[in-house]
């Protein structure tokens, strides 16, 4: 049967399934990796979100937002990262109930080094299809994604009609 209703995006979209789906299965495993610490795909999402906003004064509501999980999930991520002395916990004086996340200098480090092993083990042929893509090119791209991702925010009633939620 033909998927007309996708007419010519059909086979950018399984392939955007299809990842999605392989990182979803491959995600939640720890990495085997020569460091003593190990992380899951999810867990490294998560030191990297700290590590991006790490100059501003962004709360763990916000972090858990930016990455699209819950904010319980993301807490247990974060304290996995403290335990392994990659990430410290600070509160406001102002407002005792928001926490501020820092990467430690160990994180850092940790971040840097994992993350060149990782351009180069897995995005660096990726990235360098993207850099066939023009400036504008790559705006489009990215507001698809970011309307993709907008449909299915927990407060967006698109997500409850398309997969019939109550």
């Amino acid at each position: 049967m033909n998927l007309e209703w996708m007419g010519r995006n059909r086979e950018f979209i399984r392939l955007l399934m299809k990842y999605v789906n392989l990182f979803s299965h491959y995600g939640n495993k720890t990495a085997t990796t020569q460091s003593v610490i190990s992380l899951t795909a999810q867990q490294w999402q998560t030191l990297e979100c700290i590590i991006e906003y790490e100059d501003d004064v962004k709360n763990m509501v916000f972090m858990a937002n930016q990455l699209g999980v819950p904010k319980s999930t993301f807490s247990k991520y974060v304290g996995l990262l403290v335990d392994q002395g990659l990430v410290e916990r600070y509160q406001q004086t102002d407002n005792r109930k928001d926490i501020i996340l820092k990467p430690t200098d160990k994180g850092r480090v940790f971040y840097k080094e994992r993350s060149r092993i990782i351009l180069e083990a897995a995005w660096s042929e990726p990235f360098t299809i993207l850099e066939k893509f023009s400036d504008n090119e790559m705006e489009v791209l990215v507001e698809f994604m970011a309307k993709m991702v907008a449909d299915l925010e927990p407060e967006n009633n698109k997500a409850r009609t398309l997969f019939k939620l109550q």
